[in-house]
């Protein structure tokens, strides 16, 4: 390890050990200036100075192959900067009252990366549950069309946990039955294909893609990302978010 981190890494320890200066240079019988001058970098100390202080601050110098642990430390403290910088952007795009619309595409486009990556984090697939939930939640996507293109919403929101959410919109079986009534006075749909699956004990992802079209003959088509769960031995729709293609 180098100056100046390597100073840098001794302040750190020594304040977050509750030590002064002086209190450390007394516990690795150095000098106050020694380790003044140390922490401020104007000087690199011998492999055996560092070794000591480390040792004194409870930190392991190396990792069980030997190596510097330091690296390691570094890594997540370039995680931990940049974690924060995208904590910072996405709390920016919450605030919508400036390029409302970017915002809202973009937020959208940054919550399904998120569920696309703790699926596959988390799922634990077995392929005989997931052929079965597969055809029962593509028996409710064909439902799901044929209700909204009759009208028929108060089956459509049956489809949904009392909970569910549209994200981005609004969440509970009023507010969709609402949002939806609303909607199929505008278009129909063609198409709800599910493009992957992943399904665990009681939750289950699909992602997919739609297309609608209007009673103009326009047609504008999408993906889709929908969380499902098992409730009361069905499986519910609890999370929907649908994005449009730039195609």
């Amino acid at each position: 390890m180098k100056q100046p981190d390597l100073g840098k890494k001794i302040l750190e320890l020594r304040l977050a050990k509750g030590l002064t200066q002086g209190e450390l240079a007394e516990k690795c019988n150095l000098s106050l200036r020694t380790i003044q001058r140390i922490e401020s970098a104007e000087v690199s100390p011998r492999s055996y100075t560092v070794k000591m202080i480390f040792s004194n601050l409870d930190y392991q110098i190396y990792d069980s192959f030997g190596r510097f642990s330091y690296r390691l430390d570094r890594t997540a403290y370039r995680f931990l900067i940049r974690l924060g910088q995208f904590f910072k952007y996405v709390m920016d795009l919450f605030n919508l009252k400036t390029d409302t619309m970017r915002k809202v595409t973009t937020l959208s486009i940054v919550l399904l990366g998120i569920v696309l990556g703790l699926t596959s984090l988390t799922s634990v697939t077995k392929a005989q549950s997931a052929s079965k939930v597969r055809e029962i939640i593509e028996n409710s996507n064909n439902n799901f069309i044929k209700w909204f293109n009759q009208g028929d919403i108060d089956s459509l929101t049956s489809l949904y946990r009392y909970d569910a959410c549209l994200v981005g919109r609004g969440c509970g079986k009023a507010f969709i039955k609402d949002y939806y009534e609303i909607e199929s006075s505008k278009y129909k749909f063609e198409e709800l294909t599910v493009i992957s699956l992943s399904v665990s004990d009681s939750i289950a992802v699909e992602k997919g893609k739609w297309r609608i079209v209007f009673a103009t003959g326009q047609k504008i088509g999408g993906e889709y990302l929908t969380e499902w769960r098992r409730s009361d031995k069905k499986w519910l729709m609890v999370n929907d978010l649908s994005i449009t293609s730039n195609n």
